[in-house]
C-alpha cells in the first residue's frame, strides 16, 4: 500500500512539473522604421518623412519594405513598395529586396531576379543594414 500512496505521489507531482513550452520568435520579426544613416563614422538622421520607411518583417520570411518621399509640393507620400525575403545565416540576416511575388508571369514561370541583396544585423534595438564600403542604414523597431 505504500508503494501505492508512493508512486500516486511521485506521479501527481510530476504533472505539476510540467512546463509549457516558451515560444521564442526571432528578434527581427516586427517593424522596423528608417531612423539614420552612418556615412564615414558621420550619422545623419532621417527627415520626418523618410521615417515612415519601413520593414515588416513576418515569421513566415515573406515580408514587405515601403518607402517614402517628399514630392515637389512638399507632402510626404508612398514611393514605392517592394516584397522581401529573409534569413537567419551565421548571426547576419540576408534580406532580399524584389518586385511581385519573386517568380515572372512567363510560361514556365521563372525566378525573378532579386533588386537588392543587403546583409544586416541587430544590435542595441539597431537594425544595421551596410549598404557601401562606408555607410550604413539603421533602422530602428516601434
Amino acid at each position: 500500500m505504500k508503494r501505492l500512496y508512493l508512486i500516486l505521489f511521485l506521479i501527481s507531482c510530476s504533472n505539476n512539473d510540467v512546463t509549457e513550452p516558451i515560444e521564442v520568435t526571432d528578434p527581427i520579426i516586427g517593424k522596423w522604421f528608417y531612423y539614420s544613416y552612418r556615412n564615414d563614422n558621420e550619422i545623419h538622421y532621417a527627415d520626418n518623412c523618410n521615417q515612415k520607411a519601413y520593414f515588416e518583417f513576418l515569421e513566415d520570411v515573406n515580408s514587405s519594405y515601403v518607402s517614402y518621399k517628399t514630392n515637389n509640393s512638399s507632402d510626404c507620400i508612398k514611393d514605392d513598395t517592394m516584397n522581401v525575403r529573409w534569413s537567419l545565416i551565421d548571426m547576419e540576416y540576408s534580406i532580399q529586396t524584389f518586385y511581385g511575388d519573386g517568380i515572372s508571369a512567363s510560361f514556365p514561370p521563372r525566378q525573378v531576379s532579386v533588386t537588392y541583396q543587403y546583409y544586416g544585423t541587430i544590435s542595441d534595438s539597431i537594425l544595421t543594414i551596410p549598404v557601401g564600403a562606408v555607410q550604413n542604414l539603421n533602422f530602428i523597431k516601434r
